[in-house]
């Protein structure tokens, strides 16, 4: 099967539908696509179901029908509950279909997912997202690609329909490393923005004048543009949840034990997210560390 434009008799299955299942869903919908879904919670699927999306009972039932199944989850457990056992999508699936996984998880389960996948007689790519649930909705991601390359081929029009652009990295479990290096990037920016602007209060500027001056010097960002000025209203609105990007810390953390990187900021960054984390904001956006660095100083 090979998916091109978008082919009404293509069904697609997406499993998990939080922030960016949900918007994965919607955007398929709104091309037209033949849309199924489940999650363990059916509340979630209904603006889904209301819109034409099917509803199905156990993962198997959904990938018996599927000719894409795509899985949006939390962690490595999370997908494994879907994939294994005897209500497994794999134990469902119809030969020669794809399962491509944009989920955030350790890059070695993604290949021991892929073995699992050719065993069954599917087809599978890693393909985990950069972008947003507006991003996910309008179909303008950047998706990072692992596995065959001849797969990857044969399905990229679908793909396409997902994201703006596809960059592919490789073997199995790529897409998954390059997510785990891109996060850490992101957390980086976020924690120093965050001490550069309790910095800037500490010296006697407010929030605002902060945000407002670096955005208009050359070293502006997607962290001082597209969070600064949530920061200063305080709104921590998830986009992103703290839960999930100290989550892909921990996976960075793994990865650095396994191949001895020395990364000095990196450690002391994963210490202060998890902290955040304890304190209770967790299911707040991960800019919230803002505000973690600012109590600390007496700020907030």
């Amino acid at each position: 099967m090979t998916t091109s434009g978008c082919d009404k008799n293509i069904t697609v299955g997406v499993i998990g539908l939080g922030i960016m299942g949900s918007s994965f869903a919607s955007n398929l919908l709104s091309r037209g696509y033949n849309v199924h879904v489940y999650n363990r919670t059916k509340e979630k699927a209904q603006p889904l179901i209301e819109r034409g999306a099917t509803f199905h009972s156990t993962p198997r039932e959904l990938a018996s029908v599927a000719d894409i199944i795509m899985t949006s989850l939390t962690d490595e457990a999370a997908v494994n509950s879907v994939a294994f056992g005897e209500d497994g999508l794999l134990n469902g699936a119809k030969k020669g279909c794809l399962w491509i996984d944009l989920s955030t998880i350790d890059p070695s389960s993604s290949v021991k997912h892929a073995e699992a996948a050719k065993k069954a007689g599917l087809e599978r790519l890693d393909t985990p997202v950069v972008g947003s649930k507006d991003l996910a909705s309008k179909g303008e991601l950047i998706i990072l690609v692992g596995g065959s390359q001849e797969v990857l081929r044969k399905h990229e029009k679908f793909l396409n329909k997902l994201g703006k652009s596809v960059i592919y990295l490789g073997a199995d479990g790529n897409g998954h490393k390059m997510k785990l290096a891109i996060n850490l990037h992101l957390g980086l920016l976020a924690e120093s923005f965050s001490e550069a602007l309790v910095f800037s209060q500490k010296l006697g500027f407010d929030a605002k004048t902060f945000v407002e001056t670096i955005n208009n010097t050359p070293i502006r960002n997607y962290i001082s543009q597209g969070k600064g000025p949530r920061i200063v209203e305080g709104n921590f609105e998830p986009a992103f949840s703290l839960n999930n990007l100290a989550k892909d810390l921990r996976l960075v953390n793994e990865q650095i034990t396994k191949t001895g990187a020395i990364l000095p900021m990196t450690k002391v960054s994963i210490e202060e997210y998890s902290r955040t984390v304890q304190n209770g904001e967790g299911q707040k956006d991960f800019s919230v560390i803002a505000l973690e660095i600012q109590r600390k100083n007496g700020i907030a």
